[in-house]
């Protein structure tokens, strides 16, 4: 017999072909949020209906009194459980009840080596112990967080007009580690500026991106994650209010040069319209897109796990079903042996039934002026690497040095340039940042490794892109300094300089650290550059720039930087002849 129509009782579907229990649970969950309000803006818990079914999320306040609707743990796929481990994600599985989106979900599988007491996972306690080399997480862990503000005026979230505009935001973490939990991005600054925050987890490391080269587990699972979520956003902006026509994406170190290389991407076209890149392109010279690296990495990672066989299909099969932890374990020995991360992103071989995400050399696409139309905001701190400065000692990277000078060769130069040659380029590098490698100290590495991993990359792109032409690219560098900033608390005393992260926390809440238990207080300043930089980032949101009355585009492409040292002064800068003079240098050392 022919199921009768849809019925509504509270504004919800029912479907006669639910089971009694099933719509009495459900009716329950929607009148639960019905339930008699103790004021006029606490009328009800947010509703959304997104195409699995329907979410009941919480109503939260940020620090200026916005409310906003937070919808955590969503599911935005399948699993990747079983055979799924490595492969492209499935559509996630429908619910008939209310789901509960009022915690996060749990964070993939990594070992943390950098973030410590700034990431502290729903129902985690504090890993700061002494903890920081295990394993943590799950493979269940695909779910968006959205945050959405709210007006009591405008009823519930569904029905907010206009459309507000979408951020999604990709965590960095070296490709690793790292989550898209409120404890490190609290939505709290932006959404009270009236736009809609979206993170979420992907998938890291040996998970997200170990390449075979094989239909199996062709790599770049973690992006083929963010490709899936982008179009889960479209299909499901409506839900929340949100525009699916205006999403910016956004991303910070390893999350930016993710963003990046899916605006360089075929598979995004259409999903959204701008980007923004905080410590990071994808022509990074911190990792190597190289296959030969990719497959360098998977022969390490075999040889970890016991796996001698060279049957690609075996392989596979072992690889799927040993424990997850026995590879998280096996990651975070060659973390070890590395430094700050792993496995990355590939450039990768077409391959039957397989999307392909990066099809060629980022360099090529950006020398090529792929995606050119896509407005750009890229930024970096003035001191970044001072932040790894804890992990640098632990690792003990002066002594590596020291015993193999080839070691200074960044990882991009090391694997597209001819073996023969890496002693050359690591004597010329010694002799511009060590003067000999017998007085390497961790300041000249600190140095290069900020000059040569994120200043030159941003000044380059920014070179490029005046080059090749296209949409507006807006250049910062991030140089204020604050004694209350949250990640000198968390790096401790030896730390000087404006590090990586440090612009993140005046666009994103770390809730882990602000207003916590002995936590230095934001001085006045702190308070005047968050206004400063989510102004930027909710003005670029709405009208592709970051100084929406700028008229005259004195801030673009080719034309300077503007240098963010303190929020009262507005100072557009040309390269100085040291930034030129790093151009010119790194540039020499892919020539050679």
């Amino acid at each position: 017999m022919r199921a009768g129509p849809a019925r509504r009782q509270y504004g919800v579907r029912l479907r006669p072909d639910m089971t009694p229990l099933r719509t009495l649970a459900l009716l329950f969950c929607v009148y639960a949020a019905h339930a008699l309000p103790r004021s006029a803006c606490e009328a009800e818990a947010p509703l959304a209906r997104v195409e699995s079914g329907l979410l009941r999320g919480a109503r939260r306040v940020a620090d200026d009194g916005t409310e906003y609707a937070s919808f955590r743990g969503v599911p935005y796929a399948k699993q990747p459980l079983g055979e799924l481990r490595f492969k492209e994600l499935e559509p996630p599985e429908p619910w008939d009840d209310c789901l509960d989106a009022i915690n996060e979900g749990p964070i993939c599988f990594q070992t943390d080596i950098l973030y410590g007491k700034l990431m502290q996972p729903q129902g985690e306690k504090d890993p700061s112990n002494g903890e920081k080399s295990q394993c943590r997480g799950q493979e269940a862990c695909l779910h968006a967080n959205i945050h959405v503000p709210l007006d009591c005026k405008a009823g519930r979230v569904a029905k907010t007009r206009p459309r507000l505009p979408i951020l999604v935001f990709i965590h960095g973490g070296g490709f690793a580690f790292g989550s898209g939990d409120a404890d490190l991005h609290g939505p709290e600054y932006l959404v009270s500026k009236k736009v809609i925050v979206i993170t979420f987890n992907y998938r890291l490391n040996v998970f997200g991106f170990l390449s075979l080269n094989t239909t199996q587990i062709p790599g770049n699972a973690g992006l083929r994650d963010m490709v899936t979520l982008l179009r889960w956003v479209r299909r499901n902006a409506e839900a929340f209010g949100g525009d699916p026509d205006n999403v910016t994406i956004a991303g910070q170190s390893a999350g930016s040069v993710a963003t990046h290389l899916l605006a360089l991407s075929k598979a995004t076209k259409g999903l959204f319209k701008r980007a923004i890149l905080m410590s990071g392109t994808a022509t990074t010279n911190f990792f190597s897109p190289s296959p030969f690296f990719a497959q360098y990495l998977a022969n390490q990672l075999q040889t970890l796990l016991g796996i001698t066989s060279t049957d690609p299909e075996d392989i596979q099969r072992q690889l799927t079903e040993l424990p997850a932890e026995k590879l998280c374990e096996a990651n975070s020995i060659l973390l070890d042996q590395i430094g700050l991360t792993t496995f990355t992103p590939v450039v990768e071989s077409p391959l039957p039934g397989v999307e392909t995400i990066v099809d060629d050399y980022p360099d090529t696409l950006v020398a090529k002026g792929r995606n050119k139309d896509i407005p750009l905001l890229v930024g970096y701190t003035s001191d970044e690497c001072v932040t790894f400065r804890n992990r640098l000692e632990t690792f003990n990277i002066t002594e590596k040095i020291q015993q193999n000078p080839k070691i200074v060769v960044p990882p991009k130069i090391l694997f597209s340039t001819p073996p023969d040659l890496h002693m050359d380029l690591a004597k010329k590098i010694d002799r511009a940042y060590y003067n000999d490698t017998t007085s390497t100290t961790l300041d000249n590495f600190i140095q290069f490794c900020t000059e040569g991993f994120y200043e030159y990359d941003a000044l380059k792109l920014s070179e490029e892109r005046a080059r090749v032409g296209g949409a507006p690219l807006y250049l910062y560098q991030f140089s204020y300094e604050s004694p209350s900033s949250v990640i000198k608390q968390e790096m401790g005393p030896n730390y000087k300089g404006v590090g990586h992260i440090e612009d993140l926390t005046y666009v994103f809440k770390v809730n882990s650290v602000v207003g916590t238990p002995g936590s230095i207080p934001p001085k006045p300043t702190d308070i005047l550059m968050k206004d400063l930089m989510t102004d930027f980032v909710v003005n670029f949101m709405t009208c592709s720039k970051p100084i929406c009355d700028d008229v005259h585009s004195r801030w673009t492409a080719g034309s300077g930087y503007e240098d963010i040292e303190s929020p009262a002064v507005y100072q557009i800068k040309k390269l100085s002849p040291r930034q030129r003079e790093i151009i010119q240098f790194f540039d020499s050392l892919s020539v050679i």
